[in-house]
């Protein structure tokens, strides 16, 4: 009897030994990731600083303009490097913006490589880039330079990281997904406690630079340890492959597995023609897809826009900066680790409208007490913000799982891109709101939640249903198929 890939994927042992082997590596590469994409937090802080022989309240307001400035040493970043602060203040804001952009490029660009030419080497080659860029960063004479490096440093964690989540996700049974996918983000929030003790203990920026890339060495091993995803050989039409692998999981799980019990079905045929992966123009092709990408590009924006809108918000609360830095990270894991509950038990959809209908009013509700000056309302305004930052980690670990499950497995990694190129979108526009106020900037936090919130009421539930492998198997409803109850559980 010929199995779909759920189905063979629990004959060999669904989440076995070798599955957790893989996932632990996976897990280790996601948390000294982080360091890479919030790098900035600290190489680029401002420390404190003086006019050189000049006394003055506000350095910047000098007359004439103070042109040598003195930083306090605690520690060392791009801005006392290279004097980027007064009227040069801007340009050490445009390395940020440069590495978002970078991002959004690399999720089009290798989100397409990883469609057509597999996860694990747009995975690994990616992530090779990004630490050749992030080394050659701390050797740069000026912010131009570093500047370009963040761009680079975008584009190759943008797509490296998303072809290695696909990795990860493609070899889950259905009833593991929100729990490993929930554990595997997790592993992001840690590493941003872990960036902080290195920060803390590494004052420097370009040592600290260099430490950062230093845990990443043993990423050349990876694909001696880790296979290329049997799902993604199985749509791409290498059957054989496919089955070897996963009778080689089962043999690794400790099970005797039959060559006869493994036998996939072959859907080439119902991905060729207009269901063949030719690029983002197909996600666009078919009405029911159509609708689909558009509220999930919209849902990922609004996640964005708040999650970085809130972040920036809370990093003006005060005390030590290593251990508000920490906390804003270790915050996301129970926020997390609940929603994986949620996933399971309410299902995808309620979570991600409820998570999102929490951020929108706690941003709506942080704009209207802010009008008070008055210490108790400033403390629920605290309180908001901190509720609406772990409900965002909701939904946002939820867009991820939720969207995976949502698209088909010859686009899928090219629609997760198109996604995450929305989601920078919000990230850049996220700083550059609070200029015009802390109301328009949480007033639009909200209203944005909010109204991805009621689209997203428009889309199916994903919960204990099949991964549609085409694009067919969504137009066709195919992908609302419901799993059997032992399915459902991830055995056999």
């Amino acid at each position: 009897m010929k199995l779909d890939f759920d189905e063979a994927l629990e004959k060999v042992g669904g989440f076995g030994f070798i599955q957790r082997f893989h996932f632990s590596l996976l897990m280790v590469i996601q948390i000294f990731h982080a360091a890479f994409i919030v790098g900035l937090a600290f190489l680029g802080k401002e420390p404190n600083f003086t006019c050189k022989g000049r006394i003055a309240r506000n350095p910047c307001q000098l007359e004439p303009p103070c042109k040598e400035f003195v930083f306090s040493k605690d520690f060392t970043s791009i801005v006392s490097e290279w004097d980027l602060v007064c009227d040069s203040k801007r340009e050490a804001g445009y390395a940020q913006s440069l590495l978002m952009f970078g991002f959004l490029a690399g999720v089009i660009a290798l989100g397409t490589v990883s469609d057509r030419c597999g996860r694990l080497k747009t995975f690994v080659w990616g992530m090779i880039f990004l630490v050749a860029v992030q080394l050659a960063s701390a050797f740069s004479q000026n912010i131009y330079q570093y500047s370009f490096s963040r761009f680079l440093v975008g584009f190759f964690s943008g797509g490296g990281s998303l072809a290695g989540h696909i990795l990860m996700l493609e070899g889950l049974v259905p009833g593991q997904r929100a729990l490993i996918s929930t554990v595997y983000h997790c592993g992001f929030a840690s590493g941003l406690a872990v960036f902080s003790a290195m920060a803390y203990y590494f004052r420097d920026w370009r040592q600290l630079t260099l430490i950062t890339c230093l845990p990443m060495v043993f990423f050349i091993f990876i694909p001696l340890l880790i296979p290329e995803s049997a799902r993604w050989l199985a749509s791409n039409g290498r059957i054989q492959e496919a089955e070897e692998q996963l009778h080689f999981f089962g043999k690794k799980n400790g099970l005797k597995v039959s060559q006869s019990l493994i036998t996939l079905i072959d859907k080439t045929d119902d991905a060729k023609g207009k269901n063949s992966a030719d690029g983002m123009v197909d996600l666009f092709r078919t009405p029911v897809l159509r609708r689909r990408m558009i509220v999930l590009m919209i849902t990922w924006f609004s996640c964005c826009l708040a999650y970085y809108g809130l972040t920036f918000g809370a990093s003006n609360l005060g005390g030590n900066m290593y251990v508000n830095f920490a906390l804003s990270g270790i915050i996301e894991i129970p926020a997390c680790l609940l929603s994986t509950v949620a996933l399971n038990w309410l299902g995808r959809r309620p979570t991600m409208v409820g998570s999102l209908f929490v951020v929108g009013f706690a941003c709506l509700g942080v704009m209207a007490l802010h009008k008070s000056e008055n210490g108790a309302m400033f403390s629920s305004q605290t309180c908001l913000a901190l509720i609406g930052k772990m409900a965002i980690a909701v939904a946002f670990n939820s867009a991820y799982l939720y969207s995976s499950e949502l698209l088909p497995t010859v686009l899928r990694n090219t629609a997760m891109g198109v996604c995450s190129m929305s989601a920078r979108i919000g990230g850049i526009i996220a700083p550059a709101l609070p200029p015009f106020g802390e109301k328009v900037a949480y007033l639009a936090f909200g209203i944005t939640a909010l109204s991805s919130a009621l689209l997203d009421l428009t889309l199916p539930e994903s919960l204990n249903k099949q991964l549609p492998e085409t694009i067919m198997d969504i137009e066709s409803g195919l992908s609302l198929t419901t799993l059997h109850p032992e399915k459902r559980l991830g055995i056999s």
